[in-house]
This record gives C-alpha cells, structure tokens and sequence, in this order.
C-alpha cells in the first residue's frame, strides 16, 4: 500500500515540473516600432468680451490728443459729448456698452485713474474724462485692454459698462530716452489744431529696480464760435439767438515717474 502511495506522489510531482518547464519563456525576437512624435500648436484666441490693442496698432495710427482716439475703435465703444445732435464738440468720455461714462473705469497698470472726479458733472449728469486717456503717452504704452460685459464684473462698483486697463511699458536694463511730436491741422478753417509732445527717460537704478520719467504736453485750440451754425434749431425767447458750442481749447500737461 505504501509503495502505491509513493509512486503516486512521485507521479504528481513529475507532472507539476512538466508543466513548469512547459512554462519557461522561450527565445522570440522582439520587435521596436519607430517612435510618433505628435505636435499642435496652441490657438490663440482671446477671453469673450476682451479687445487688445497692441503698441504697434498704436504706431500704425497715431493719435491727435489722446489714446481715446483709437479707444473708440473696439466693439461695443463710443466717446459721447455733451450732445446727441451729430454736432461739433467736446466728444472726450469714453462709453461702453451704451452705460455711460459714469459706468465705465479707466486703470494704468491694473490701478483706477480718478481725475474725473475732480471735474463737476453737466446738468446732463456727464463729466469731462479727458484726463483720465491722457496720463501716459502714446508711445509708452505697451498695450490697451477693454474688458466689457462678464469679464469687467470682477472690477466692481464703476465698472458696469466696462474696463479700459492701460498697460505700460517696462524699463529694460539699459538706458533709453525718446521725444516725439504730433501736430494735427484740420480741413475745415474754424475747427482748432491740435499739438502735442512727449518725452520718455528709462533706465536701472542698481540690480534690483528700474525707473522710468514719461511726460506730455498738448493742447487744442478752440473751434470757432459760429461752427455749429448749420445746427441751430428752430427756437424761441431768450435762447433764440444762441447757437451750441463747438470743441473748446484745451491745454493739458502731465508728468510721470515710476520705479519698480
């Protein structure tokens, strides 16, 4: 009986290590696939409701007083005046979406530009803004943001219409100086000339900061006082006579300095 058991286990064994050896991996060639490199390039497409103007749109079309000038260009943007008539005058506020200027924030490098205030509101409830377009020249100006609709909301009170952010150039690591000039003499006799000048000086200060002086000077005569003839309305008593204004003169000098 033993000897049955024995010659079975000893047959089980030699059935196991068969298989095992069956098992074993045998010498096949393996095969390398050449190697697929797959590249795309990222579309550049900007946020919805965002319009960039780059410095050198700003080159290719050079503004008589102010950067507004090429403000009003973008969609859904527009400088009001203190008429609605079509006729000549102080058109200087920019206005987004229809909200009036009073809705719409100006920034320099992402910080609000409050000059506005200091200018009493007309009895149609406008102000003056031209201030708040002509803090930095042209030519210093590496690009211009306008945020309108959902993407201005994060800004807050001031900002239902939407955001003007001005973007400034950085200094470099070298120094650098610039002065330009622009005169602007209109086809019609009794509209104004404009002029304007500018100057920029940046430069490092150390290792660490930089600093940048930038400053302008323009101004604007006034129209004459009978451009707006073609305008006048039928009217009677003591306004009968009176015609509306044109574009009144404007001299305006601003002087900056920035260290970073």
């Amino acid at each position: 009986m033993n000897k049955k058991i024995h010659s079975l286990a000893l047959l089980v064994n030699l059935g196991i290590y068969g298989v095992a050896q069956a098992q074993e991996p045998t010498d096949t060639p393996v095969s390398h696939d050449d190697t697929i490199v797959v590249t795309a390039a990222e579309q550049n497409l900007q946020a919805p409701g965002v319009s960039t103007i780059t410095a050198d749109e700003i080159r290719k079309n050079p503004v008589a007083r102010d950067v507004s000038e090429i403000i009003r260009t973008m969609p859904g943007v527009n400088l009001t005046g203190n008429s609605t008539s079509g006729q000549r005058g102080n058109n200087r506020q920019i206005d987004i979406r229809g909200m009036g200027p009073e809705n719409t924030l100006i920034l320099i490098d992402g910080k609000p530009v409050s000059s506005r205030n200091s200018v009493r509101q007309g009895w149609r409830g406008e102000r003056d803004t031209r201030g708040d377009t002509s803090w930095v020249p042209p030519e210093m100006i590496e690009r211009i943001e306008v945020l309108r609709g959902p993407a201005a909301a994060r800004y807050g009170n001031g900002a239902a219409g939407g955001v003007v952010n001005i973007i400034t150039k950085k200094g470099s690591g070298e120094w650098h100086g610039s002065w330009d000039a622009y005169f602007n003499a209109p086809e019609h006799k009794e509209e104004g000339a404009t002029k304007r000048t500018n100057f920029s000086l940046t430069g490092p200060l150390g290792d660490e900061f930089s600093f940048r002086l930038y400053g302008n000077l323009d101004k604007t005569q006034a129209d004459a006082w009978d451009i707006n003839q073609g305008h006048q309305s039928a009217r009677a008593g003591t306004y009968a006579t009176t015609l509306p204004a044109g574009r009144e003169g404007v001299i305006n000098k601003d002087i900056n300095g920035v260290v970073r």
